[in-house]
């Protein structure tokens, strides 16, 4: 029951984004999502500490959100939602496995291969795919005012995990694997917007997003592990993976799909690179994982990042002199 409420409490703070005026809808749904999504490493260290493989820990919150998620529009009278078209099924199966394969597996490869500095820039490249994906498949302009922030946003990024100036250590297929976890980030993103092109509701997206991708990770899963830790804490484990599910999936995914509806793909995705901001932050109040001066510049840079693609102009009219 309190997973329905806080279904509700989501779907009213969708309806409170929705009366910001236009330009800031998606702007601010798509923000939230990556504050979100950065909390995401909190509950994979405790999961990782337990033993769970990355492929059971995506199976783990998406199985549960489909499950969250299917009995809540059941509840809420919003069975209409999960009608779709057989035509249409292969945007549903193309999002389930970017988000659970091409950007969950690789990015856990490109961290065991790399180090974790490196493995979060080689993801944030993600914008730059879609940015140039996007062209050409939506016909979505390439702005001088975005080619602006995706620069300053990927170097934020750079300075915010580490990866500049901390001796990062790699291997040529260990930095292949990181950019193919980039580009799985980027074609979800792509795959959404063609489901969304499509007419179908955010919500439908995220569903079918959950249950196709927990189906893709279910040979690869450790049930036992997960039946042997729930039995030994039943409480506890019930509690972390439920709160796993609610910020690492449901309400980021929820609301960045939502925020896409009033932005084109490419600024999104650009947005969302406030992940790892967030994630700082969580790591400074969780883990004392105090950021350096080099850490700061790169918040500060993905901040003006996202400011400068709500500015009319870019950086010509930010800094145009006064007449």
């Amino acid at each position: 029951m309190y997973i329905v409420l806080f279904l509700k409490e989501t779907c009213q703070l969708k309806s409170r984004i929705t009366g910001i005026n236009g330009a800031g809808r998606g702007v601010a749904a798509v923000l939230i999502a990556g504050c979100s999504w950065g909390s995401t490493g909190v509950f994979v260290r405790i999961l990782d500490g337990l033993g769970y493989s990355p492929l059971t820990i995506v199976f783990a919150r998406m199985s549960l959100a489909f499950v969250i998620m299917l009995i809540a529009l059941c509840v809420l009278g919003r069975r209409e939602l999960l009608r779709v078209r057989f035509k249409d099924i292969w945007c549903f199966i193309g999002t389930g496995v970017s988000s659970a394969i091409l950007l969950n597996l690789f990015f856990s490869m490109a961290i065991v291969m790399n180090s974790l500095s490196l493995a979060a820039i080689l993801l944030a490249t993600a914008p730059v795919f879609v940015v140039l994906l996007s062209a050409p498949i939506f016909g979505e302009r390439v702005s001088s005012v975005k080619i602006q922030a995706l620069v300053i946003a990927f170097a934020g990024c750079a300075l915010t995990s580490g990866a500049i100036g901390s001796g990062s250590v790699f291997s040529p297929l260990g930095v292949f694997i990181g950019l193919l976890a980039g580009f799985g980030y980027a074609l979800y993103s792509i795959m959404t917007r063609f489901a969304l092109n499509r007419g179908y509701d955010p919500l439908t997206v995220n569903i079918y997003s959950f249950g196709i991708g927990s189906l893709v990770c279910a040979p690869f899963t450790n049930f036992s592990l997960i039946a042997s830790t729930i039995s030994g804490s039943p409480v506890s484990m019930a509690i972390l993976l439920i709160l796993h599910t609610l910020f690492a999936s449901l309400l980021p995914y929820m609301l960045y799909t939502y925020g896409m509806k009033f932005m084109d793909t490419g600024k999104a995705s650009i947005l969302v690179s406030v992940e790892p901001v967030a994630a700082t932050f969580f790591g400074v109040f969780l883990f004392s994982e105090i950021p350096t001066a080099v850490n700061v510049v790169g918040i500060a840079l993905v901040l003006f990042a996202v400011a400068l693609l709500n500015v009319p102009g870019g950086l010509r009219r930010l800094f145009r002199r006064r007449q």
